[in-house]
């Protein structure tokens, strides 16, 4: 209940400030994180390393999801927690195929509780188009990336966004919220709107998928954008900081 859930917070919170303060070093994959400690926990910001993560090809070779050949899609991958704000870009969604009724909207992830309800409320409120895939193989998910109109990132909050930076690495045009890290990690090289505003949300959708000029303008960003990010890069800064503190 809201009692618990609020105790459970009070908790989380003295935890996370007396562990930020006794540790010798933090890492976060953010300057945005970073920052958000830093006024949380009152720490001095010298004690904080941003190691950014990375994105990786799938190595596994495409495979079509059926249910989409030959159909034109945007589409969303991850867990449908509240931040990810997946009722927005269901609304922004609408909005959209009023003028372009072909088009789909495919949000794929493992069905959970959460997805379960979404799939109710789209079906109650009888929004088409709408294709939840359920769990896809790695192989479908490039296929996906590498096949969809856009990739629309809509969430509220986040460390750091690792799959626009995914969808980016397999030529997928990245349409994205401009809140909390995102415009630090995805640059110059996306669409972006504002989340909580399904109107502009939808705007930035159709000036992408209306638009091939921008979309291969976004493509190429994107791959620009996607290789600045390593993971060897991240595991030597991380093993600096290990060694630093070793010495000492």
């Amino acid at each position: 209940n809201t009692a618990i859930l609020k105790a459970k917070q009070v908790v989380y919170a003295r935890v996370n400030k007396t562990v930020a303060k006794k540790s010798l070093a933090i890492f976060t994959p953010s300057n945005y994180v970073k920052d958000d400690v830093v006024n949380y926990t009152h720490i001095k910001p010298d004690k904080v390393t941003v190691t950014y993560e990375s994105a990786d090809k799938i190595k596994d070779k495409p495979e079509i999801v059926t249910a989409l050949k030959n159909k034109r899609f945007i589409m969303y991958i991850g867990r449908p927690l509240p931040n990810k704000n997946l009722q927005g870009l269901i609304e922004a969604f609408s909005i959209i195929k009023t003028n372009d009724p072909d088009l789909v909207l495919v949000l794929a992830g493992k069905k959970d509780i959460l997805y379960s309800k979404i799939e109710e409320d789209v079906k109650t409120k009888a929004i088409d188009n709408i294709v939840f895939t359920g769990f896809v193989s790695e192989g479908q998910l490039r296929w996906l990336y590498e096949n969809c109109q856009a990739y629309v990132f809509p969430s509220v909050s986040e460390g750091f966004g690792l799959p626009g930076l995914e969808a980016m690495v397999h030529g997928a045009p990245v349409v994205s919220s401009n809140f909390t890290c995102l415009p630090e990690v995805y640059g110059q090289a996306v669409e972006y709107f504002d989340p909580m505003d399904v109107e502009d949300m939808a705007s930035a959708i159709k000036r992408v998928i209306n638009n091939e000029t921008l979309r291969k303008k976004l493509i190429t960003a994107g791959y620009k954008q996607a290789a600045k990010y390593s993971w060897e890069r991240m595991t030597k800064q991380t093993l600096q900081v290990y060694k630093t503190i070793l010495d000492e």
